[in-house]
């Protein structure tokens, strides 16, 4: 988890390949994004913006490192992250972790990233579907740190004050209904302690049997 307000950048990293590779894959995305963010480094000719820039070096630290180590082979990670710009915010995701926003207006939950997911391909792709069959809707298409280039979803966002922004791993998501993340954050709004409702939101996730690293940043947009 990579919490810089200075910088007005978090992420959450969900390491795979094994509980080693994993904790070395997320723990070096979460340094090289805050190291890319923090050292002012311009994005890439073809990039957006340096968040998007930041995730793709922790790619290539994550393959490099995975292919000098065998013991760290196929390590990876998802990653969510966010940057603000002023008004503006940049949302970046690779894997199936997850950005909500819950509006200060409406109420409305909306899932702002859509999970890279062999569940998602086959339903963008029907032929494959028809070839191969159901897909198992745990396998994701996309992670960082798996080959040397990664392709990063980048959208950006007008924020409005009141909103609210959970980014999480599918530890919560897969135990925890989108109906229960909207009463929580709800009640973060009412409250106004975030710390509070991230910490009900993993014991929301434990309590429905999860046995999975759990982990959540709520962020709310302030005047």
């Amino acid at each position: 988890m990579l919490m810089a307000p200075d910088l007005g950048l978090w992420a959450v990293c969900d390491g795979m390949g094994g509980h080693v590779g994993g904790q070395v894959a997320s723990q070096l995305a979460v340094r090289t994004i805050e190291q890319t963010v923090r050292g002012g480094q311009p994005p890439s000719v073809d990039d957006l913006d340096v968040l998007v820039t930041a995730i793709r070096n922790a790619n290539l630290a994550i393959f490099s490192q995975a292919r000098s180590d065998p013991s760290l082979h196929n390590m990876g990670t998802t990653v969510v992250a966010v940057r603000q710009e002023g008004p503006i915010v940049h949302l970046c995701h690779v894997g199936d972790s997850r950005i909500y926003r819950l509006s200060g207006t409406s109420g409305d939950l909306v899932q702002v990233t859509r999970d890279h997911s062999l569940v998602n391909l086959y339903e963008d792709n029907p032929e494959l579907a028809r070839r191969y069959g159901p897909p198992n809707d745990n396998v994701i298409v996309r992670a960082v740190g798996l080959h040397e280039a990664v392709e990063v979803e980048h959208q950006k966002e007008t924020l409005q004050v009141g909103d609210l922004y959970l980014l999480c791993c599918d530890g919560l998501t897969d135990m925890v209904d989108d109906w229960i993340l909207r009463e929580v954050m709800h009640d973060a709004t009412m409250s106004g302690n975030l710390e509070e409702a991230c910490d009900a939101l993993v014991r929301a996730a434990l309590n429905s049997g999860g046995v999975d690293n759990t982990t959540a940043i709520l962020l709310r947009v302030l005047p």
